[in-house]
């Protein structure tokens, strides 16, 4: 039996390259994307040098061409696409909805649902292809509920959510299973940064989460694995917060 194949787009820093290297721990060949090949490279070099088998590749997520590009040359290169944790997103600052610039909301958009949406689109086929597999998204606590001058984000990230759960109700039945997370405060490369600029808040935000802590990448990376691997398909179309017990 040929060796799954896993794509990690967005897997330059963060959740997405933890994700990835977690990948790398098992079986399968694990394809890492994003826009920088440099990091995807360090990253795919570490998972080899530890016995696992990964390629980098670049691609655009906002330009649709980019991404069929990339989805054909996996075809071409492995005939197969056995999961894919699409990890696109990005904040652009702050504001109230009126002052918010259109330049900002359309970019909110392209990286954080339209993006999504043209992976998705070049996936499923490929796919579909081959007997099905597994897709998970990447949103956010934000798509649960409001958030306070950040409009454009959240709005994004809640259609991101209708898209993964519209997708999981045409494609469930042809054993392509799609699912999407919402993960809360969780302590990325820049998170120190941030929680030295405003220690009162960050403390606030502490003690309002359940579990008394932020999550960390790893936690991210290990419920990815698990969606891609050894989740069972009758979970589709569902949404897992991995927040702490925020929106509980």
């Amino acid at each position: 039996m040929d060796r799954p194949v896993f794509l990690v787009a967005g897997a330059s820093s963060g959740m997405g390259r933890l994700a990835a290297l977690k990948l790398g721990q098992g079986e399968g060949h694990i394809i890492l994307a994003a826009r920088r090949i440099e990091p995807l490279e360090e990253a795919a070099e570490r998972i080899r040098s530890a016995g696992g088998s990964a390629e980098a590749m670049a691609f655009d997520g906002a330009d649709p061409q980019s991404v069929e590009a990339m989805i054909a040359q996996i075809a071409s290169s492995h005939g197969r696409l056995d999961g894919a944790f699409n990890n696109l997103g990005h904040t652009f600052g702050d504001s109230p909805l009126h002052e918010t610039p259109l330049e900002r909301w359309h970019d909110a958009l392209a990286v954080n649902l339209s993006a999504v949406f043209y992976l998705m689109r070049s996936q499923i086929p490929l796919m579909l292809a081959n007997g099905g597999g597994r897709i998970v998204n990447n949103s956010s606590t934000g798509g649960l509920r409001g958030t306070r001058n950040m409009s454009d984000y959240s709005a994004a990230k809640w259609g991101l959510i209708g898209l993964t759960k519209s997708a999981a109700l045409e494609y469930a039945s042809q054993n392509v299973i799609i699912n999407v997370i919402a993960p809360g405060i969780i302590a990325t490369e820049k998170f120190s940064q941030f929680e030295a600029q405003m220690p009162e808040l960050f403390e606030r935000l502490r003690q309002e989460t359940p579990v008394g802590r932020f999550g960390e990448m790893r936690e991210i990376a290990e419920v990815v694995d698990w969606l891609l691997r050894e989740a069972p398909a009758y979970l589709a179309g569902s949404v897992i917060p991995v927040d702490g017990g925020r929106t509980a």
